[in-house]
């Protein structure tokens, strides 16, 4: 068995995705203590034809292929062939500092933890050639349970699955998987992890690049994007009903599902084509999350009353 599974999709990304792959190699990791899952999401680009050279040079890549299917899915696949004890979720477009995954591989394995969180930074194609971290822990490592994780750090505008590293057994035995066909698929997905694991540990060092492209999933709106936000509501609220959450869990669960709800709202007011069909948006949330209620505060209190009473009048009021 190997100590870590990298799990990275692979879609159109022929611009990125050699850069990608050599920082996974920069990082102090003796190649048979990992493996390298490269999904092929049916990518339509000279993504592998790039990486030809280098997966011939290294006998712990692995290549499965699928029909385009969407990053969920791709994540899915690769987490259904991994034998690492941890897991990382590494976007195709993005890349590791050097020789920092080892020290956080190791620092997960010495706690024995679940989920080991740690830094990462947003750079511009421009800025990514001269950023030159320190990789060394910054302060004192600190072991919190999931649920304690959510209330004081969990930030659902800022939840991307991939700044930690997982235990694999833990995802196994709750089931843990991506949403298929949808975006923002990280926020139920970190959510649940955070309010079932039992041991998280923040290691404060800087390991991950997050690739700021202007062509970006998360740079473009659609109505898919904003509909998408319903399919993450309806997930939260099931969570908030399923599990045993204590109270101080459940309001900060209600804050992620605030927080989600004005996102798309925000996405709504700032397109005038997706303001037009705002009452589409409103009956597709009504009819995924038919009880939807704010209540952590008065201007949630009051955000759920107007949302309740006069739902298309409200997102037309927020556009002026």
């Amino acid at each position: 068995m190997k100590q870590l599974s990298i799990i990275v999709p692979v879609y159109n990304v022929e611009r990125y995705i050699l850069q990608c792959l050599e920082s996974i190699f920069c990082q102090q990791l003796a190649e048979d203590c990992f493996e390298v899952i490269l999904v092929n999401d049916g990518t339509q680009d000279n993504s592998f034809g790039v990486l030809e050279k280098l997966i011939k040079a290294h006998g712990n890549i692995i290549i499965l292929e699928q029909k385009n299917q969407g990053l969920s899915a791709a994540r899915n696949t690769g987490l259904s062939k991994a034998s690492g004890d941890y897991v990382l979720f590494l976007d195709s477009d993005d890349l590791l500092v050097e020789n920092t995954l080892s020290l956080l591989l190791h620092k997960a394995q010495e706690w024995q933890a679940d989920m080991a969180i740690a830094d990462f930074v947003k750079l511009t194609d421009e800025q990514i050639p001269t950023y030159r971290p320190e990789p060394r822990l910054q302060t004192a490592i600190f072991e919190k349970t999931g649920k304690a994780f959510f209330i004081n750090d969990f930030n659902p505008k800022e939840c991307y699955v991939w700044r930690t590293l997982y235990r694999r057994a833990f995802l196994e035995v709750h089931n843990l998987r991506f949403i298929p066909g949808i975006y923002f698929e990280d926020v139920p997905f970190t959510t649940e992890c955070y309010l079932r694991a039992e041991k998280c540990v923040r290691i404060p060092v800087l390991f991950y690049v997050y690739r700021q492209r202007a062509n970006s999933i998360v740079s473009s709106v659609n109505m898919k994007k904003v509909t998408d936000f319903n399919i993450v509501l309806e997930r939260l609220q099931a969570m908030k009903q399923e599990l045993p959450l204590p109270e101080d869990v459940s309001m900060r669960m209600s804050d992620t599902m605030f927080a989600t709800f004005s996102v798309a709202v925000w996405y709504l007011t700032h397109d005038k084509a997706l303001l037009k069909r705002r009452n589409e948006y409103v009956k597709d949330l009504k009819k995924r999350v038919p009880a939807l209620k704010f209540t952590h505060g008065v201007k949630q209190r009051v955000v759920s009353l107007l949302y309740r009473l006069m739902p298309n009048t409200y997102i037309k009021l927020k556009s002026l």
